[in-house]
């Protein structure tokens, strides 16, 4: 009965203080998902600004959240709002997709050139090689031929 009593009042302990841990983790991601209004040139997310346009921002996004809208709504009407310029990273939908596949496509592509073109360059290089000369196979006569003229002129 006492650990029945104990967890009890650990399960009531946990149900008053998590929505206000979920709610806090909530505001946080909010806020480093949106970039300040005033800020925009300078692309300073909402939790950076100090800003008094930061300052509203974020005791909207606090009335949101306490009035029960979730993290989607509550970016959703900034970017009706605002655009899409508000967000901190593009969505990954239409024309936004470039900003996820080509950063990744350019640096394979080029890994792929660079792979290439070396290898191209070491097997090249490899043709172009003097090679070593052979010793001549003469036979007996033409050696011995070729012994005599060298022994006229030294």
């Amino acid at each position: 009965m006492r650990n029945f009593r104990r967890v009890l009042v650990l399960l009531a302990l946990l149900v008053f203080f998590l929505p206000g841990q979920v709610q806090a983790a909530l505001y946080d991601e909010i806020q480093e998902s949106l970039i300040c209004p005033a800020c925009l040139d300078d692309r300073m997310t909402v939790a950076a600004c100090q800003d008094s346009t930061a300052e509203e921002t974020r005791q909207d996004i606090h009335k949101r959240l306490s009035s029960g809208q979730t993290k989607d709504e509550i970016i959703q009407a900034y970017v009706a709002k605002y655009g899409d310029i508000i967000l901190t990273v593009p969505e990954k939908s239409g024309f936004n997709i470039l900003a996820w596949v080509l950063p990744p496509s350019a640096l394979l592509g080029g890994t792929c050139y660079v792979y290439y073109a070396v290898n191209n360059w070491v097997r090249n290089s490899q043709k172009r090689k003097p090679r070593k000369k052979s010793k001549s196979t003469l036979d007996s006569v033409d050696q011995e031929r070729v012994n005599e003229e060298m022994l006229k002129y030294l």
